[in-house]
């Protein structure tokens, strides 16, 4: 049974917990460990209590906004040009003919290296590279900071956890990440340069920065790695299972004109485009999320019964949704935006989808908030509870569901690792079993670790042994790093990079174990309109309770929809087919 405790070091590790992994990489990041525990806990909001609102879908939606012009193209953002958009970005570079640097024939269809999340191919570049072409750039060398903070009795905690669940240690997941770091320096054409790794010891603390406190101390760090280090970006990446590429420490980065390659999980588009164009992410922005899950809850959803409620009462109503989501800005506007689309795209009732509860980031009032959400979602007879939220505060929404004797449907909507069946095993059984199903950002585990895995081939070919267990050696943000530092051309600059990198066809297919990546077209599924986010699409689930899942054998587990097909904007079915078919996945207390 989950504890909520006191808001001291459990409560806060827990919470830490989920979003280090998630910013560590995107293995920890949706998958891997279910937790990203605080959405992204980095969304660092002030520690408000929560409060609860019943919100109609007008007004505007904020930061949230694009700006879609810029110069003669009418394409793009400020600060990305020259325009038009080039892969590579700068140079004389022959694409999709003659050699690789690694030896390899190039062909328009042919990956930089064996992954289908590659760059396509370039010939090995001869000539000038053009030396320092920017803070952190020489002529052989790209540095590229990794932030280690102090130790703390979270981070202490953190790590314990992390340990108890099957991940390898700290040591161990760095090693593999040398070994793929070394391999992408030699198959990556970066024109004459390799990148260099350089830990920088942080003067803040991973916690604080979570909760939006520290500004000062991350943005020391900030001015630290900027100006004496030297680096060109971070990475994003923490160690010892704790993240470094949090919001507040985002801002600073982009005030100090440096890269940061994984930041700020789930904020909106807007926030990218106001630090453009310095900062990025792997998990998609909550501006996408909001355009894809207004389309699939409209088209799959809305108007019809709640067929899969706990409660008699509820199955014959008609869907009437109620959002959980924390008061910052960053996102609610985006909650907004997916009620306004609801409504005006798919004339969906706003009485249907006005019902939401906002609450506080301060852990101490998570129980608290989760009752009183309840309370409200039973009394406005919401049939339907869409979780944006973290996945602790779910589990805690469950239970305080259980306890009043209200059995909706739990809708997800694919963030912060309330997707992955680690996560799901903490909730309720009583009112999830037949009753939780939605979207998935997140691919199984078992396609992210193991000997299967992209990770697990390429060490295997590299080193003639088989992946350690618990880890993927960070693959996917070196995959992504090194495919931005290909795409900016020899005139490496951060302006380079985002020019090259909103260039690049979409990446992944055709399984799209990470998700399809796509940069050129824009939250809202304009091509060439671009976006600083990697990851499109989603898939569908729902829950088997009595399933054993082979994450990690424990019992509960994901069932995919649409045989695992993955879905982005303007692509989503008309038609949901029954869900909890899986023997064992119904609920037996009710005719759901």
């Amino acid at each position: 049974m989950l504890r909520i405790r006191e808001p001291g070091r459990s409560a806060v590790s827990s919470t830490v917990r989920g979003a280090s992994r998630r910013k560590s990489g995107w293995v920890r990041t949706v998958v891997a460990v279910g937790a990203v525990t605080l959405l992204a806990a980095a969304c660092g909001s002030s520690n408000k209590s929560s409060t609860s609102t019943s919100s109609g879908s007008s007004g505007s939606s904020g930061s949230n906004a694009l700006t879609l012009t810029n110069g003669s193209t009418g394409k793009g953002v400020a600060g990305e040009g020259p325009y038009p958009w080039k892969y590579p970005a700068s140079g004389s570079v022959t694409l999709g003919s003659g050699t690789t640097i690694g030896g390899t024939a190039c062909t328009p269809s042919t990956p930089q290296f064996d992954s289908p999340y590659a760059d396509p191919c370039v010939a090995k570049f001869t000539g000038s590279n053009g030396g320092a072409t920017y803070n952190g750039v020489t002529a052989n060398t790209i540095t590229i900071s990794r932030r280690e903070f102090p130790e703390t009795a979270n981070g202490q905690e953190i790590a314990a956890q992390a340990k108890n669940e099957g991940y390898a240690l700290p040591q161990v997941t760095d090693q593999v990440m040398q070994t793929f770091v070394n391999y992408f320096n030699s198959a990556y054409d970066l024109y004459g340069r390799k990148v260099v790794i350089q830990p920088v010891a942080s003067t803040s603390n991973y916690t604080a920065e979570l909760l939006n406190t520290n500004q000062a101390q991350a943005c020391a760090d900030a001015d630290k790695i900027a100006n004496q280090v030297h680096a060109f970006g971070d990475i994003g990446i923490g160690e010892d299972f704790q993240g470094g590429g949090t919001s507040v420490f985002a801002q600073c980065a982009a005030q100090q004109k440096m890269m940061v390659f994984d930041a700020a999980a789930y904020f909106n588009e807007g926030f990218y485009q106001q630090n453009n164009p310095y900062i990025w992410g792997i998990a998609q922005d909550c501006t996408r999320i909001a355009n894809n899950s207004a389309e699939a809850y409209s088209k799959l959803l809305a108007g019809k019964p709640a067929n899969y409620a706990g409660d008699a009462s509820l199955r014959t109503q008609t869907r009437k949704f109620g959002i959980y989501v924390p008061n910052l800005p960053a996102y609610t506007s985006c909650t907004t935006q997916s009620q306004q689309e609801m409504e005006q795209l798919y004339h969906i009732p706003a009485s249907a989808v006005s019902t939401e509860f906002t609450y506080g980031l301060d852990i101490s009032t998570f129980q608290q908030s989760a009752q009183q959400a309840i309370v409200q979602f039973k009394a406005a007879g919401v049939t339907t509870i869409i979780t944006a939220c973290d996945s602790f505060s779910l589990a805690l929404l469950t239970k305080a569901a259980a306890a009043q004797n209200y059995h909706p449907e739990w809708l997800l909507n694919g963030v912060a690792g309330d997707d992955t069946d680690s996560v799901a095993q903490t909730y309720d059984p009583s009112e999830v079993t037949g009753h939780l199903f939605g979207l998935s950002e997140a691919s199984p585990q078992t396609q992210i670790f193991g000997p299967s895995s992209l990770a697990g081939q390429l060490y295997q070919k590299l080193t003639g042994h088989q992946i350690p267990a618990g880890t993927d050696g960070y693959y996917s943000d070196l995959v992504w790093m090194f495919d931005a530092l290909q795409a900016a051309g020899p005139d490496l600059t951060p302006q380079n990079v985002a020019r090259g990198v909103h260039a690049l066809p979409a990446l992944g297919a055709p399984n799209y174990t990470f998700g399809k990546w796509d940069l050129s077209t824009n939250p809202e599924g304009k091509v060439g309109y671009g976006d600083h986010t990697l990851i499109s699409d989603a898939r569908f689930i729902y829950w088997n309770g009595n399933g054993t899942s082979q994450d990690n054998g424990q019992k509960g587990t994901y069932v995919p929809v649409f045989s695992g097909q993955r879905f982005g904007i303007g692509q989503w079915p008309t038609k949901l087919p029954p869900l909890f078919t899986v023997s064992g996945s119904q609920d037996a207390s009710c005719s759901c």
